[in-house]
């Protein structure tokens, strides 16, 4: 009994991430520990999402991803990780880059590297991972296909969904 105890945590957490946490179940999601393997074997970026279980403003950006069909059919063109609470990679400072706010979407590209310029354009301030509606999201979503293979800003236009 004292064994089932301590395994509960554990298979909610797995649980979270297999049914999407409230970001919706037909995405992809992936578990960060396999994000990097599963982006370099097929040269997709990958999607970040950091969040917690007791965030409101995770809370409100849960029905927007889950709701929009922009975002479902971009996925389909990245790694996407949904990091809910201890799942997120927090021993690594770098993935805290503006701060350590909640919910904060980090875009990477297939070989792991954190690309800090995909930020969201519509939040010049210190909040530029924050993103409170779906086409916030879409706008990044697409500059990162856009440039995809290219650190220096130089890519090409394949998948990119109109607004």
């Amino acid at each position: 009994m004292f064994s089932l105890l301590l395994l509960f945590p554990l298979l909610l957490s797995t649980h979270a991430n297999l049914t999407g946490g409230g970001f919706g179940e037909k995405y992809q999601w992936v578990e960060w520990k396999e994000a990097k393997t599963l982006a370099a074997a097929q040269d997709k970026p990958i999607m970040l999402l950091l969040h917690k279980t007791w965030c409101g403003a995770c809370k409100r950006l849960k029905p927007i991803v889950a709701n929009s069909a922009d975002l479902l059919s971009l996925s389909e063109q990245f790694i996407m990780v949904n990091a809910e609470d201890d799942e997120e990679p927090s021993a690594d400072a770098s993935f805290t880059l503006d701060g350590g706010y909640i919910p904060r979407v980090i875009f990477l590209d297939s070989s792991g590297k954190i690309r800090p310029e995909f930020a969201n354009k519509a939040r010049p301030d210190k909040y530029r991972y924050f993103y409170s509606s779906a086409q916030e999201l879409v706008v990044s979503m697409n500059e990162v296909l856009e440039n995809q293979g290219s650190s220096e800003g130089e890519g090409t236009e394949s998948g990119k969904m109109e607004l």
